[in-house]
C-alpha cells in the first residue's frame, strides 16, 4: 500500500507529528480528533490510498477538537449482518470487571484469543487473519511453534461451540530486544498455520495510528486469567474498564518507559488484569471501531489500590509489527 505525505494548514493547537487517516466514520476516513486551543499550525498527515478526493478538516461541535477527513472508497462485506471491517462486532460488550467482576457477553470481543503452550495460559489479539499479537514473556525458549495452540471464537472453555477455531502456530516472532529483567519490548507475534475464518463471532481488531494517546480516558481489557492474585483462572471470558494513567507507573516502577509502555488501572483498585491475562488486549473505542492500544505486560499483584498495570504501547511498535506481517 502506497502512502504519500502531505501538509494541511488548519487552526488548531500546537500539536505536531504524523496523523493517519485510519478511522472509518459514515463513509469517510479520518484521523483521531485533535484537541485545539487556537493558533495557526501545519498538520502533517499520511494519505490513505482508499481516500477519494481531497483531504479536509472538520471541527467538532464543541469547537475544541478538529480532525482531518477524506471520502472513503465504498467497502463491501460478505455478510449483511456483520461488517468485515476491523474493530467491529455484532455482539456488543457489557460493562464488567475481570478481578472480582462479571462475565463478558459471548463473542463481544471477537478478536480475543486464548493461547495454550506446555500448560501455560496467555491471551492474545487477532490483528489479521494469520497473526496474533501477544506478550514476549508468554513464550518459552527455545521456542517451538508447534507447541502453541491458539483458540479463536472461544467464550467458555467448558462449553466449546461450533464457531470456535483451534489453530496451531506456524512461526513465532519475539521482539529481538525483549528484556526479561525490565520487561522492555514485551511484545511478540504468532503467525498461524492457516488463516482464521472471519464470521459474525470472529473478527480482527484495528491497529492504532502512531499518534494514539488516551490520557485519562477509558480503556478495556479482557481475559481468562485468575480472578484474584494467585487464585484460580476463569473458565469464562471476563472484561474490565480501566483508566489510562500516564504519570502513575513512572513513580512506581523504576524501569517504566512511557515511550514504549502504557499505564492503566482503576482509581481505588478492584479492576485489573491478572495471571493468565498476559498478552491480552488493552482496547479503546473510537467512532464505533475498536483499536488495540496495549498488550498486557506486568503489574504488582492484581487490582491493588495504587498499583496500575503496565502494557506494551502498540503504537510505538507499529513499524516492528508491520515488518513481521510482511515477512515471508
Amino acid at each position: 500500500m502506497l502512502f504519500v505525505a502531505a501538509i494541511l494548514v488548519v487552526f488548531a493547537t500546537s500539536v505536531y507529528g504524523q496523523h493517519q487517516l485510519i478511522i472509518r466514520d459514515n463513509g469517510k476516513l479520518c484521523t483521531p480528533w485533535i484537541p485545539t486551543t487556537g493558533g495557526q499550525i501545519s498538520l502533517t498527515y499520511t494519505n490513505n490510498p482508499e481516500c477519494v478526493g481531497q483531504v479536509g478538516f472538520e471541527q467538532h461541535s464543541t469547537f475544541m477538537q478538529v480532525r482531518l477527513c477524506c471520502q472513503a472508497l465504498p467497502t463491501t462485506t460478505a455478510s449483511s449482518i456483520f461488517p468485515r471491517e476491523c474493530g467491529r462486532q455484532q455482539y456488543q460488550p457489557i460493562k464488567g470487571r475481570i478481578v472480582g467482576g462479571m462475565h463478558a457477553h459471548p463473542n463481544s470481543w471477537p478478536w480475543q484469543v486464548r493461547i495454550h503452550a506446555d500448560g501455560g495460559l496467555c491471551g492474545g489479539t487477532l490483528i489479521d487473519t494469520r497473526h496474533v499479537l501477544t506478550a514476549a514473556h508468554c513464550l518459552r525458549t527455545p521456542i517451538v511453534p508447534q507447541k502453541y495452540m491458539v483458540y479463536i471464537g472461544l467464550h467458555d472453555i467448558n462449553q466449546p461451540v461450533y464457531n470456535e477455531q483451534q489453530i496451531v502456530a506456524e512461526q513465532i516472532f519475539m521482539h529481538e530486544q525483549y528484556d526479561t529483567l525490565t520487561s522492555e519490548n514485551d511484545i511478540a507475534i504468532i503467525r498461524l498455520s492457516k488463516p482464521v475464518t472471519i464470521s459474525d463471532k470472529i473478527n480482527v481488531i484495528c491497529l492504532p495510528g502512531p499518534e494514539a494517546h488516551n490520557a485519562n480516558e477509558t480503556v478495556w481489557v479482557a481475559g481468562w486469567g485468575t480472578t484474584s492474585f494467585q487464585g484460580q483462572t476463569s473458565p469464562v471470558l471476563k472484561q474490565a474498564s480501566l483508566h489510562v494513567m500516564p504519570d502513575r507507573c513512572g513513580m512506581i516502577f523504576r524501569t517504566y518507559d512511557n515511550r514504549k509502555q502504557m499505564c492503566a488501572g482503576a482509581y481505588g483498585g478492584g479492576h485489573d488484569t491478572c495471571q493468565g491475562d498476559s498478552g491480552g488486549p488493552l482496547m479503546y473505542e473510537s467512532n464505533g471501531q475498536w483499536f488495540l492500544n496495549g498488550v498486557v505486560s506486568y503489574g504488582h499483584e492484581c487490582a491493588r489500590d495504587g498499583y496500575p498495570g503496565v502494557y506494551a504501547r502498540v503504537s510505538y511498535y507499529l513499524p516492528w509489527i508491520r515488518s513481521k506481517l510482511s515477512a515471508v
